[in-house]
């Protein structure tokens, strides 16, 4: 995980970045419809900070994702996308991205200077990423993840 941390510090420099976490499973633990509330309010600071897009993945509808949330006034900035949607905003940004999701397809368009973080039970933080991509165990080390951003790009 200390690996991962680091490479997540390193986004905090990035001029242009892209958060994009999908809903299920990476800011709600699967199984619960709620986000975590650490999540949510790590989101809520990336939102506020310049140069900072944040979007939550979900083939859910958005307003339902958004009131499965936590979050405060800043809610007006955040992008809801459906996966296929991250690469084109990426693009359409000219953004570095961090991408957290269930989902490898999500992650498919990390590349060269992005970040990749695959949530699936049973995975030990500390293994070698695979093209770009970290694992992760569960939601909570998502928060961790989300938390060390704000701590960088502050």
């Amino acid at each position: 995980m200390e690996e991962l941390l680091g490479e997540v510090a390193a986004l905090g420099d990035a001029p242009t970045l892209l958060v994009a976490c999908g809903f299920d499973g990476a800011l709600a633990p699967l199984g619960d419809d709620r986000a975590l509330q650490q999540s949510s309010e790590a989101l809520n600071v990336l939102l506020a900070l310049p140069g900072t897009t944040v979007a939550v993945v979900s083939r859910r509808p958005a307003d339902e994702v958004a009131e499965l949330m936590f979050l405060s006034g800043a809610k007006g900035g955040l992008r809801m996308l459906d996966p296929d949607g991250v690469e084109p905003l990426r693009r359409e940004l000219g953004a570095v991205v961090l991408v957290v999701d269930t989902d490898p397809a999500t992650l498919a368009g990390v590349g060269a200077g992005d970040l990749g973080v695959l949530v699936e039970a049973g995975a030990d933080p500390d293994d070698e990423p695979e093209h770009g991509v970290y694992r992760v165990a569960e939601a909570e080390d998502v928060v961790e993840v989300l938390e060390e951003l704000v701590t960088a790009r502050r």
